[in-house]
């Protein structure tokens, strides 16, 4: 898949029928990640935490020309935009997708003059995409980089 036109980019409201899509979607943006950070991927585990964590309602599918490729879920704060989850499947990562989704989440939160944050895994090389993209590190955790793109 090409990614052309960046017209054919769109995000719908996730449905209940998506879930299993959002798992698998996790499964397999994030397992090569889990498994350097933890040491391992247990599948039970990994989808009993993914329910319990994850607000459903609130995700959206990435489609690119009708197909769905990906998610994201974004959480609007009073002082900010907050990133909580942008998966891509891996046959569609590194086409444009994801900067375009993520360039658009940027100047919606800036027309509200609020910058957008995220935190992502340390073995995770996504954290050069938001390098790129004007996100900034402001902080870090045992196994997370916590990193914010300013208003500009």
């Amino acid at each position: 898949m090409t990614v052309s036109d960046p017209a054919s980019i769109h995000l719908r409201p996730a449905t209940d029928e998506d879930r299993a899509f959002l798992f698998r979607l996790r499964r397999e943006a994030m397992r090569p990640h889990v498994e350097r950070t933890w040491g391992g991927w247990d599948e039970a585990d990994q989808r009993r935490r993914f329910e319990e964590t994850s607000d459903f309602a609130a995700h959206e599918i990435i489609e690119v020309g009708g197909e769905a490729v990906g998610c994201r879920w974004v959480r609007e704060l009073p002082d900010a935009w907050e990133l909580c989850r942008i998966y891509l499947l891996p046959e569609v990562q590194g086409r444009g997708i994801g900067t375009r989704i993520i360039d658009d989440l940027c100047e919606a939160a800036a027309r509200q003059d609020l910058p957008v944050r995220l935190r992502v895994l340390r073995v995770n090389e996504a954290q050069r995409l938001y390098r790129r993209l004007g996100f900034e590190v402001v902080g870090e955790t045992e196994f997370h980089v916590l990193m914010e793109r300013p208003v500009r």
